[in-house]
């Protein structure tokens, strides 16, 4: 048989022959492309920082590893251990799972029980849903009145033992001020992201600036002073009674979008107070007091006679950019304790240990060994995990293939330009073409993700994680532009 004029069998060979020669081509190309990364990390101002580093090629082709340094070895990751936390839940948790937070009576007494989501009354989410802070609870009360429910004769109790009542991790507490709103804590039942929103107004020349709190029912003590310069001085007064302290100077106002948060101390109880003064101002008389009880059993049902008034449902995947994009660690935090909660079957627990065995069984489906790896938070806050480069490159890899999934995992990527992410202010003209996960703490800066080539088919994951940032003059900002140079010779790439 012949192809035209050329027999069939030197068509096939030549075929073959063209697409040998293309993979080489390929091949050395990225190693031309890796020659120039390994020239960016031997930068002189990076010479005392401990540079990791993976590229891997995507798309057209099988994976194909372009360039690693110290690829193996294991590093603090800061926000990028986020990318493992929520890549587990994506695929450890049902794929039908939701929150459920119940709202119910039981005998003369309303009862919350919690299911350990984040999201109920976070800002962002809130505003998205063109609702305050305080809507999914104001629906509560209206549904309360509907139901014939005006008056609560007993206690409200609040049952959050869905999760532990370790709030935050004990690595927190040495390496951290827990005052700092990156630093809230995370319960059963978790509102506006476990803080006290602080927004000041400068009243008159030598008199008390304007305190307003969200939400309003807690305690201020204010000791401000308003006056043409300084600083004002926001902290958390004391626990039970809840109470924030202002004091110092006040010469500027604070809006809706930049007031001051301070985390509270008791995430469920917080919820609970929250949901009172809210049925209270929604005209529900509350008699008696607020309480933490246990309802749901052992078994994870619910007593017989509790009758169920309202729920409100939600589904992490919708708002897994608050992890990634917006870099919550309270999210992050919430969603290990899920895993330890959701994943394990009868003997399921919401503590940070029980999150940890399943993100370690997670890690296991990708070849990663036990030893490469610490698991101490799901946020990347505490200075005690460690992850490789090289395991984070191929956590990417193997989200990019779940392709039920794969959609809304790029989504909730930081990118540049976007004003709900972290690269909002970097690399703007990168703009929809790098999609990456942030990471900063004290003498780490990270960045892992996507960037999509220039040809607009092919595209890379890379992980770069930089520590010791701070043995070194510049350091950090030498990392950081390692790795905006690094994805900008990805993006070019022909």
């Amino acid at each position: 048989m012949r192809f035209g004029s050329i027999p069939v069998r030197w068509a096939i060979i030549g075929l073959l022959f063209v697409c040998v020669l293309g993979r080489v081509a390929w091949a050395g190309s990225y190693e031309a492309l890796g020659d120039e990364i390994r020239a960016l990390a031997a930068a002189p101002n990076l010479a005392k920082v401990k540079v990791g580093i993976r590229v891997v090629a995507l798309g057209i082709e099988q994976p194909q590893l372009v360039y690693a340094q110290n690829a193996d070895e294991l590093f603090k990751p800061a926000s990028n251990q986020k990318v493992l936390t929520t890549a587990a839940a994506l695929t450890m948790l049902p794929p039908d799972f939701q929150y459920r937070t119940l709202l119910g009576m039981l005998g003369r007494d309303l009862v919350i029980i919690g299911a350990g989501d984040p999201s109920i009354g976070d800002p962002k989410l809130a505003k998205a849903q063109r609702q305050s802070v305080t809507g999914v609870f104001e629906r509560w009360a209206d549904r309360m009145k509907a139901e014939g429910i005006h008056a609560v004769p007993g206690d409200l109790i609040f049952d959050d033992s869905v999760f532990d009542t370790e709030f935050v991790p004990a690595s927190w507490r040495q390496q951290h001020n827990l005052e700092d709103w990156f630093a809230a804590p995370v319960g059963g039942l978790n509102f506006n992201d476990n803080c006290v929103d602080v927004i000041l107004t400068p009243g008159q020349k030598g008199k008390p600036a304007i305190v307003e709190l969200v939400p309003n029912w807690v305690k201020v003590d204010n000791k401000s002073v308003t006056a043409g310069t300084g600083q004002p001085v926001i902290r958390r007064a004391s626990v039970n009674p809840l109470m924030i302290s202002v004091s110092k100077t006040v010469s500027r106002p604070t809006g809706d979008g930049n007031p001051t948060s301070i985390p509270v101390g008791d995430p469920g109880e917080f919820f609970a107070q929250t949901v009172r003064s809210v049925l209270t101002a929604k005209g529900i008389r509350m008699d008696g007091k607020v309480r933490r009880q246990r309802v749901r059993q052992a078994d994870g049902s619910l007593p017989s006679e509790f009758k169920i008034v309202a729920a409100y449902e939600s589904k992490p995947i919708d708002f897994l950019w608050r992890m990634n994009k917006s870099s919550l660690n309270v999210f992050a935090e919430a969603m290990l304790k899920s895993l330890g909660a959701y994943s394990g079957g009868a003997k399921a627990t919401g503590t940070r240990a029980a999150g940890a065995a399943v993100m370690r069984a997670f890690l296991a489906k990708l070849d990663v060994k036990a030893d490469g790896f610490v698991i101490d938070d799901g946020s990347g806050l505490s200075h005690n995990n460690r992850i490789s480069p090289a395991s984070l490159c191929e956590t990417l890899v193997y989200m990019d293939r779940q392709l039920p999934i794969r959609k809304q995992w790029w989504a909730s990527l930081a990118t540049p330009g976007d004003s709900d992410g972290t690269l909002r202010s970097r690399m703007p003209a990168l703009k929809g073409t790098v999609y990456a996960k942030t990471g900063y703490i004290a003498g780490v800066s990270a960045l892992s993700g996507y960037v999509v080539a220039a040809d607009r088919k092919r595209y890379f994951a890379f992980s770069i994680l930089c520590n010791d940032t701070n043995k070194s003059k510049g350091g950090s900002s030498a990392a950081r532009k390692l790795e905006e140079e690094v994805c900008k010779k990805l993006a070019a790439f022909r």
